[in-house]
């Protein structure tokens, strides 16, 4: 075996936006514990998740859509600019199928509803990711 087939999987680079603070500590927590996922950003509305996108390069970026100052929904089209190779996941409250339909029409990869148990999240945010893998990308170190 070559020393770059026993290398590590590199990590994939996570940017968590939401403006509620519990909501950005308990995907934090819960994506940063999973091997291979790594969180390297915050944010709590679409302004600073655009700044942070553009600053950090994620291969991931968790987006809420309502948000203060600008939402979610409003910063997707921008943060397909800022950051080309970021897969976008959309995790909202909203269930309406046309808050979905247009989400994914700007650029979002998957819409996941909150709401999820803990065992649910993580399998699902592995098969958004298998069904489009991220653009790999530079991490910035710890």
């Amino acid at each position: 075996m070559s020393s770059a087939e026993e290398a590590e999987p590199a990590e994939l680079g996570f940017l968590i936006c939401d403006d509620d603070d519990s909501i950005r500590a308990y995907l934090a927590t819960i994506i940063g514990a999973e091997p291979g996922f790594r969180i390297i950003g915050h944010a709590r509305d679409g302004y600073e998740v655009v700044a942070e996108a553009r600053r950090l390069q994620p291969q991931v970026i968790i987006l809420d859509l309502a948000m203060p100052r600008k939402s979610g929904l409003e910063a997707l089209p921008e943060l397909r600019r800022v950051a080309p190779g970021a897969t976008i996941v959309v995790l909202s409250a909203f269930a309406a199928p046309e808050v979905i339909e247009e989400a994914m029409r700007q650029g979002a990869a998957h819409y996941i509803q909150k709401g999820p148990a803990i065992t649910e999240l993580l399998p699902m945010i592995h098969a958004v990711l298998a069904a489009r893998p991220p653009a790999p990308g530079k991490i910035p170190a710890r």
